[in-house]
Parts: C-alpha cells; structure tokens; sequence
C-alpha cells in the first residue's frame, strides 16, 4: 500500500528584487523567507563555497530549462551577493523570473529551519504578467527534482496550482474601493479594487522600480567618489537597514553616510518615474478610494512619511503581503484583508 503524501503549502513571490516565500503544512506554519534575487552558478569555480543556499541539481522533469540545470550548482540571496559575478533577475526582466524562479525557489527550501529527504509542494505564485509568462513559469517549476541539499540528496516534487498576476490576489475589506499602488523592485503596478476585493482595473506594469532609485544612488558623485569597486548592493542594504533616516554604505568604521546621495537620489526618481503612478492614485482617491501601498517600495525611508502625509495606508508587512495572499490560496483559505 502507498503511503500518502501530505504536501507543504507555499506562497512564492519571486520578486525582482527579492523572493518572498511562505510554507507551512504538517501542523508547523514556518516564518516568512526572504532573500534578494541574485544567483551565481559556481559549479566550476567557488566550489569551496558552502552557503545555505547551495543547491545541486541532479535530474528533474522534462522541462528544456530544468534539463539545462542538470549537474550544475549554485547559490543564491547573500550567498550569491559576495561574489563578484551574479545574476539577478532584474538584468533580464523580460523572461527573468521565468528562468531564475526554480533555482531560487529550491534554494529558498534549502533555508527551511526542517529538513526533509522528500517534500511535496502546493505552490501558489505571483508573475507581473500572468498572461505572457504565467505558463512557461508554472512549466518551469512543476515536477520532480531531485537535488543536493546540505550534502544530502532531496526529491522535490512541486505540484503549481496556480500563477497570478502581481497584486490580483489581494482581497482587501473595505467599505469603499481600494486602489492598491505595488512599489516592486522592477515594477510599479495599480490594482483597484471594489468594496467587495473584486478586480475593477488594473494599469499595465509601469517599468521601473527601488532598483532605479539604487542605480540613481550609484551614479550620485558622492557615492562614485567610493570608487569603481562600490556595490549596489550595499546600498540596497544601507537603505533596507536605515535608522532615524540615516543611509549608510557599509558597516564599522570605513562606512560612509550617503543619506544625502539618497534624498536628492529619491525626489530625482520621484520626479521623473513614480509621478505618474502616484498621480494616478491620488486621482482614485478623489472618488473616494482607499489607497494602499504595497510591496518593498512602500517602507523606502521618507518616501513612507510622505505616503502618510498624503491619507495612503501601508503597514510593516508590506513587502509581504502578496507572499501571504498567495499562501492563504494555497491553503484554501484566502480571507478579506483589513490592510490598516
């Protein structure tokens, strides 16, 4: 006789700047995941590295991408953020996700606190346009993997039972319509909703996002007197890890304060890309609409203050609520949000 197989439910948001997931399943409901969005492929160099994110793939589905995976290693999140070279899924945003979202996704299961030999996943996820890449998405991640996690061969086996566009998933409670504006790494997207969390509208993806404003802090003089060696990715982390408003590039003594690199970097990428999208919304919250700010974007220091000043509503879980709607689908529990 068979033994049945229960499998862990998972929502996957795998962002452009950073992957959010969140499982649960046999009695344990596992804390939120959250990583950015870099890979490295070290099968022929840094064989040395170790990272918990370190994934071998060794056979899976037949899937053309998955098949390419084969025999290779890789890292991923910070683990892949030290190294020189990386990819990330910004850099080719077209089909990124596509391509990038089975080796994150196997490592953000490398990350769980349990081990397993065998997991078995109801996988609920998130793309920008559905349309366009909801399925190569879903072929790409669905099947059985079998992999080295931890020095330990582990069969994965991914049951997608659905691909969303960004934000639709949302139901959100309220007594009048709710405009939620998603401030994503790549994308800025406006979903209005009616009182009753029903789609009414939703603009095409705007095509830019945080990483823009992290380019803009880049090519700031103060920052490029750092030098050819500065990393994005410091930056990214001296914004996410800001105190009292004050940026800093790097940590201890050799950190430099770039907090006014950020302010003339925010009201520059203020002005020429997130305008329109906030016009737009003050334009629903005229007619009377609710509007919540979601996604990564929504916490930037003092850009959330302003938000405040202007009647827009987010919380500190913003950069997570799509992650969590999606696994509230998954298992078959999806709710009203109160968003307040």
């Amino acid at each position: 006789m068979t033994k049945q197989v229960f499998p862990f439910n998972v929502g996957y948001d795998c962002g452009n700047g950073a992957v959010k997931l969140k499982f649960s399943g046999h009695n344990q409901d596992l804390d939120f995941i959250r990583f950015p969005s870099y890979f490295v492929d070290v099968t022929k160099c840094h064989t040395d590295h170790q990272g918990k994110s370190r994934v071998t793939y060794v056979s899976g589905t037949d899937a053309k991408y998955n098949q390419e995976l084969v025999g290779k290693t890789w890292v991923t999140g910070d683990d892949a953020a030290v190294l020189d070279i990386r990819d990330q899924v910004f850099e080719n945003r077209s089909d990124g996700k596509v391509k990038l979202a089975l080796p994150l996704f196997l490592s953000g299961v490398a990350q769980l606190p349990i081990k397993r030999k065998h997991w078995e996943f109801r996988l609920v996820g998130s793309v920008h346009d559905a349309e366009i890449y909801g399925d190569a998405l879903k072929a790409n991640l669905e099947g059985t993997h079998k992999v080295v996690i931890g020095g330990e061969e582990t069969t994965i086996v991914i049951h997608v039972v659905k691909i969303f566009d960004e934000g639709f998933i949302f139901k959100p409670a309220s007594t009048t319509n709710t405009t939620m504006m998603d401030i994503g790494n790549g994308t800025v997207i406006l979903t209005r909703f009616n009182s009753e969390g029903s789609v009414l509208h939703r603009s095409n993806p705007y095509r830019f996002g945080v990483q823009h404003l992290y380019k803009k802090i880049y090519d700031h003089p103060t920052v490029r007197a750092i030098g050819l060696d500065r990393d994005i990715e410091l930056i990214r982390k001296g914004v996410e890890t800001s105190e009292d408003g004050k940026i800093l590039y790097g940590v201890g003594k050799g950190s430099v304060n770039i907090t006014p690199a950020y302010k003339e970097s925010l009201k520059d990428w203020c002005d020429n890309y997130l305008k329109e999208p906030i016009n737009q919304a003050d334009k629903f919250k005229l007619s009377g609409d609710r509007v919540v700010v979601v996604g990564g974007g929504a916490m930037l220091p003092l850009l959330s203050k302003n938000f405040e000043k202007k009647g827009y509503v987010f919380n500190k879980q913003a950069p997570f609520m799509n992650v969590k709607k999606l696994h509230e689908y998954a298992c078959n529990s999806l709710s009203s949000e109160a968003m307040e």
